[in-house]
């Protein structure tokens, strides 16, 4: 079994086609770049996929979006922008990841 950071890794090389570094934060952790480009990748095809019904499609990237949450709320994001503001609106993939923020995080 993989750790959740080498998942991260993983996906995001994967969506980037490009291996990305790690930054260290003002606090010492280490941080995966690329996520947010990666997601912002993941939500335009999540959309797609939505709008064709491609429901294998869908589900795999619900995965790699639930595998970057814990790094998008440790760098700020839902700070920046609430999950609220994420579940607003007719974008399917954007309303994902404000879901899933939540359920992550009732759940922890």
């Amino acid at each position: 079994m993989t750790s959740p950071t080498a998942d991260l890794v993983a996906l995001n090389s994967s969506t980037l086609g490009t291996a990305m570094p790690e930054v260290t934060l003002p606090d010492g952790s280490k941080v995966q770049t690329g996520t947010v480009g990666a997601l912002l990748i993941n939500i335009r095809v999540y959309n797609e996929a939505h709008a064709n019904g491609n429901r294998d499609k869908m589900e795999t990237l619900r995965t790699a979006l639930r595998t970057a949450i814990p790094l998008l709320q440790k760098v700020g994001m839902f700070d920046l922008f609430p999950p609220e503001e994420w579940i607003q609106g007719d974008n399917e993939g954007r309303k994902l990841v404000g879901r899933i923020y939540q359920e992550f995080f009732e759940l922890a």
